[in-house]
């Protein structure tokens, strides 16, 4: 699994950052999924090189316009790319009358099958044989999700050597052997397969926080997180100070106490206000987000998104 940032700014767009989105990949599929969709996403689609007509799930945290106004021309744009697969939308509460609002008044036709899930609790929303999704109601101005994906456990290496070196010819006797299944071979020797594999490898886990002034709902599903995505509009010190720009918002200082508390391996700072990017040297800076969010969890396990940043999800301990 690969995030890739398609948009990493607050509120509006700057001259360096696109309004939220963000895109996560996977090796092994001729799919993407799309995590919120901003004004301006598909240009950066475009510019990233990925394809409309793969984007396979959509999950949309809020309905805010910088979270959510590039869906209907993405999702419109998508239909032009010929006749793709079907389309799942996954968004809080209103997400449909909106989709479907701006569908009927602007006469806009999406030609392919899609289904909107409406969120209202906690819970797995989308699953599938790989990975699942569960989302989280968090505070915010309005109904507002969090999501943690995660890759369920993967069967263990099969020990090709191991089945060599006792003189099991290759063959399809070597996929029932990876299923675990007894077998009997030409010389009447029985072999177990559970011994010539390995234990399951446990699977990866992202969790993304977009907009809220507390994220507390996803720690127990986000504790050991390969990666930990999180909004950080502010610093802590000027959290209060923003006044009605700040409602509902968090400080890179709460950002890295959830990382902490939930032991992740890497805290990756997003949702920047343009403040910090005026470029005045008496006046903070992206870095000082970092610094800032550093103190509360690990040097050098914090990190600021870039729009078209691409981030490793790895793959945790054996």
């Amino acid at each position: 699994m690969k995030l890739l940032f398609l948009g990493t700014a607050a509120g509006t767009p700057s001259r360096k950052r696109n309004v939220s989105a963000l895109a996560l990949q996977f090796a092994e599929r001729r799919e993407w999924w799309l995590f919120d969709c901003g004004e301006g996403t598909q240009q950066q689609v475009l510019r990233a090189e990925l394809s409309l007509s793969q984007v396979r799930r959509i999950f949309i945290s809020h309905l805010h316009g910088d979270h959510c106004f590039g869906l209907p021309g993405l999702m419109a744009s998508r239909g032009l790319r010929g006749a793709p697969e079907p389309l799942d939308v996954y968004g809080p509460q209103g997400i449909e009358e909106y989709l479907e609002s701006i569908r009927r008044t602007t006469g806009t036709h999406f030609p392919y099958l899609y289904v909107i899930h409406t969120v209202t609790e906690a819970g797995v929303i989308a699953e599938d044989d790989e990975y699942l999704v569960r989302a989280f109601i968090v505070p915010h101005a309005g109904p507002t999700l969090a999501f943690v994906v995660e890759e369920k456990e993967r069967p263990g290496r099969f020990r090709v050597e191991q089945a060599e070196a006792l003189g099991i010819p290759p063959g399809p006797v070597y996929a029932r052997l990876k299923r675990g299944e007894t077998i009997q071979l030409a010389d009447g020797r029985v072999v177990q397969g559970t011994e010539l594999v390995e234990p399951p490898r446990p699977g990866r886990k992202l969790a993304l926080v977009c907009d809220t002034s507390d994220a507390g709902a996803i720690l127990p599903a986000a504790k050991k997180a390969q990666v930990l995505v999180h909004e950080a509009t502010f610093l802590e010190k000027e959290l209060n100070l923003a006044g009605k720009e700040a409602f509902g918002h968090s400080s890179a200082a709460g950002a890295g106490r959830l990382a902490r508390q939930a032991n992740v391996e890497r805290l990756v700072l997003s949702h920047f206000s343009a403040r910090y990017e005026q470029g005045q040297e008496d006046a903070p800076q992206i870095k000082d987000l970092v610094a800032e969010a550093e103190r509360e969890f690990v040097p050098g396990r914090v990190i600021a998104a870039e729009d078209f940043m691409l981030v490793d999800v790895p793959r945790g301990p054996q």
